[in-house]
């Protein structure tokens, strides 16, 4: 089955032409060097720094020194988020335990690709078929004012580029389907029942959050898992009290200096009696 047929059998539909989507083949490789070209080449220089592995540190610093706002500070976010091996490793022992021949698995939320993408790209069993989708668009509000999280939502474009050439390096084994639209136009297109597992990791805000994970009930099938990132810490009532009392934001930094999300925190709560959760990954038991 050709991936575009792929796709639209999920979503039930003769034709998906309201959404932007790539569709991973090598045939489109000349369309993402014309993306490139578009965004231009101070989009490539950065996406390219992004990948050299002794570079994060030094990215940490310029934030704290150099450009408390700029772009020193999203790409140390990026790199101490979707490079955290911790949480990576998490990723790829879960997906060992569940997903042990050829399946198909939606993420939402795929970012710069570093994260979980790559995990899924590199370690499904070959003849999966593997979904993103991403909207690559800012979505922090603008009174929120946790400076990497800001600066990350303004690397869009390297963000999706990024995506592309993970895609790409990684793409023979799998049927791969890159969705550019936000998940609450997406997700209701696709029929019940459609993937073995589904990863969360959209928006952070609460009502957004919370419709994620409705949606991910919806599609999955018995058996599977869902799962998703950014469950910084165990819940507990006096946590989930302070969520709810902060669900409009995305980020909240408790007086310790630690953070967490509310929204996702609370959403979770409220959306499963269980859930595992390490290094800040979370994923349910199989769903029967």
């Amino acid at each position: 089955m050709s991936i575009a047929k792929n796709l639209a059998q999920k979503i039930g539909l003769q034709q998906s032409d309201k959404l932007e989507c790539w569709m991973s083949t090598a045939s489109k490789i000349k369309r993402a060097r014309l993306l490139y070209r578009e965004r231009g080449l101070k989009w490539l220089a950065v996406s390219a720094l992004g990948e050299l592995p002794v570079l994060p540190s030094i990215f940490a610093k310029m934030a704290n020194i150099a450009m408390p706002s700029g772009p020193f500070v999203a790409l140390a976010g990026v790199h101490s988020n979707q490079l955290w091996h911790e949480r990576r490793s998490s990723i790829r022992r879960v997906a060992g335990q569940f997903l042990t021949k050829p399946c198909d698995v939606l993420e939402v939320g795929t970012w710069m690709g570093k994260g979980s993408t790559q995990v899924w790209l590199q370690t499904l069993p070959a003849g999966s078929s593997l979904t993103l989708v991403d909207a690559w668009r800012p979505y922090i509000a603008e009174g929120e004012t946790a400076a990497a999280t800001v600066g990350m939502d303004g690397l869009h474009h390297v963000a999706i580029n990024t995506t592309l050439k993970e895609i790409y390096k990684n793409e023979a084994r799998l049927s791969v389907s890159l969705v550019r639209a936000e998940s609450k136009n997406f997700l209701p297109l696709l029929k019940d029942q459609s993937f073995d597992l589904i990863y969360i990791d959209g928006s952070h805000y609460y009502a957004d959050a919370k419709r994620d994970m409705q949606e991910a009930k919806r599609l999955l099938r018995p058996g599977g898992v869902i799962c998703g990132d950014d469950l910084d810490t165990a819940p507990r009532d006096d946590l989930v009290a302070l969520a709810r009392a902060n669900m409009e934001s995305d980020l909240f930094v408790l007086p310790d200096g630690n953070a967490f999300h509310p929204g996702v925190l609370l959403a979770v709560t409220e959306e499963f009696e269980r859930v595992n959760c390490e290094n800040g990954f979370w994923w349910t038991d199989p769903v029967h």
